[in-house]
């Protein structure tokens, strides 16, 4: 696949990633963020209240150390300023480019623009992307996945450039050395953005391996010699993140998720469950519980499930092609005398992609839960593993195999994403969804139908909290509106009930007054009909 590399094919490519990008706009058209909740408004607490080096570099003051994605989240703090709908943009923009990303990689693994675009459409329609879109904080996971699928296709590139398959216009015999280099700086990045990733460093080691197996017997102890630092590297590169890590906050193993600890919480059998509801999340079933994934799948209608098995069996008969395309050419080349290269260059690739699947679903899998975002990355890194099969089809010059096989993809595709949207209908059953729109709904009713100087310097009564606010929203929610990050002379309070409200400085315009309708998970707006009170 060569992109933009004459009009015929810029044209086509162009059209294509507006497509991808209009998509991606209208698949995530019902998320919105008006107000920042949990994690997000705690990280805005920070941008607020230190300067870059502090917010980036927190040294002894933090129990996780991800200065990559803070200073990326510091910048993306600054475009959105005030407007918080912004960061649903800011985060579909990234997420877009995430999947021009992925059309890219699987345009030339497959070698077909329509596998590469089902591709990019498959990964924008997942219901892995509900917090990448959802939350301030889904930039961190976006930038991981993109530095993670980096990592594995340069890893690729650089296994297989000795397997006499590089990229079509690549002089012959040129270093792909920079290939490896390159993913060791991801890799030290990635660390740095999401430090679950470090799981990964194996890979760097079994693509040595294979290089050093694909040399022959005769060759070995040259390439032993000639990739020595090749294999330092990566266990220099991750002592020395390990001595960042500790240097900063402590210790090198990473912390699990709900402020727990992977050493006081890890046990093999849950483990090996999340693992495996991890592999049945990957085929569209939704394995674990409602407030994690919004529909389990025992309650999951009868017809989205036959849709989901029809979507496996679809990339079923892909992977089968390709096995039987791999066995066919590989008996083929033995009996030409070529030896079994054709089965250990694909075992060798098969070894890549399923470990990085496999790193990153015992990474994800070793804390208190299992959290559909973690997926994501695992998922991406499957759509490319079956373009590459596709390539392998294609490149074996049966048309009537790689047709079928890509006509199985495209049909999976078109399952994928109908199956995907309808999951993402139950995003309101997600954990942190209820609270959102409830803080949404409190921008709503306050800066959006006031202004900021309707709101700022005022009481702002909430009646019973039964929401159960904290003390901590209540000093910072109305911040995030204000150019200079004050609020000044803003306080919220909470009243037991309407007898608690001071009705004088609710007609002077003093104050406002709200009350929580559960039931649609919102605030009212009360003000008049208290200020119209006798």
């Amino acid at each position: 696949m060569e992109f933009l590399r004459n009009e015929k094919n810029r044209i086509t490519d162009l059209v294509l990633l507006a497509l991808i990008a209009v998509f991606g706009f209208y698949v995530n058209r019902e998320i919105v963020i008006k107000g920042l909740y949990m994690d997000d408004l705690y990280m805005w607490s920070c941008y607020g209240e230190q300067n870059l080096i502090e917010f980036a570099f927190p040294i002894g003051t933090s129990t996780r150390f991800r200065p990559v994605y803070w200073l990326a989240t510091y910048l993306q703090m600054m475009i959105v300023g005030t407007q918080m709908t912004r960061f649903v943009t800011f985060n579909i923009v990234i997420n877009i480019a995430a999947a021009f990303l992925l059309y890219l990689i699987s345009g030339k693994l497959s070698r077909s623009r329509t596998a590469a675009f089902v591709t990019a459409v498959c990964y924008l329609a997942s219901r892995f992307a509900y917090y990448q879109i959802g939350q301030a904080l889904g930039l961190m996971e976006t930038m991981a996945l993109c530095l993670a699928i980096g990592i594995l296709y340069l890893l690729y590139r650089f296994m297989t450039s000795g397997f006499g398959r590089e990229e079509p216009g690549q002089p012959a015999g040129k270093s792909s050395d920079g290939f490896y280099y390159t993913a060791l700086l991801l890799y030290f990045l990635l660390a740095f953005t999401h430090e679950s990733y470090i799981a990964l460093i194996p890979l760097f080691y079994l693509v040595l391996l294979v290089r050093l197996a694909d040399s022959g017997k005769g060759r070995r102890p040259e390439m032993l010699h000639s990739d020595a630092f090749k294999w330092i590297a990566p266990a220099a590169v991750l002592l020395v993140i390990v001595a960042i890590r500790t240097f900063a906050i402590g210790k090198a193993i990473p912390a699990g998720t709900g402020g727990t600890q992977v050493t006081e919480t890890f046990r093999i059998g849950e483990c090996l469950s999340y693992a495996l509801s991890q592999v049945w999340y990957l085929f569209g079933i939704n394995a674990g519980p409602e407030h994690l994934n919004g529909l389990p799948w025992d309650q999951t209608p009868l017809l989205i499930k036959r849709l989901v098995k029809l979507g496996v069996l679809m990339i079923g008969v892909t992977v089968l092609l390709y096995l039987v395309s791999w066995i066919t050419a590989g008996l083929k080349d033995m009996k030409n005398g070529r030896g079994s290269r054709t089965f250990l260059e694909n075992l060798a690739v098969c070894l890549l992609f399923g470990g990085f699947i496999a790193l990153c679903i015992a990474c994800s899998s070793v804390t208190i839960r299992v959290e559909m975002r973690w997926i994501y990355v695992s998922y991406a890194a499957a759509l490319l593993f079956a373009s590459y099969m596709l390539g392998f089809l294609k490149q074996c010059g049966r048309r009537e195999i790689f047709g079928t096989a890509l006509l199985c993809f495209l049909l999976y595709g078109i399952i994928s994403t109908g199956t995907n949207i309808y999951y993402r209908g139950y995003f309101g059953r997600l954990y942190f969804w209820p609270n959102q729109l409830r803080m949404n709904s409190l921008a709503e009713q306050t800066v959006e139908k006031y202004g900021t100087g309707g709101v700022f310097g005022k009481n702002i009564y909430i009646l019973e909290n039964t929401y159960e606010m904290s003390d901590f929203y209540g000093r910072t929610f109305f911040k995030t509106f204000d150019p200079e990050k004050k609020a000044e002379g803003t306080q919220v309070i909470f009243a037991g009930s309407l007898d608690d409200v001071p009705k004088d400085e609710v007609r002077n315009g003093q104050a406002l007054v709200l009350k929580e309708v559960p039931e649609e998970n919102a605030y009212l707006d009360i003000t008049g009909e208290v200020a119209g009170e006798s």
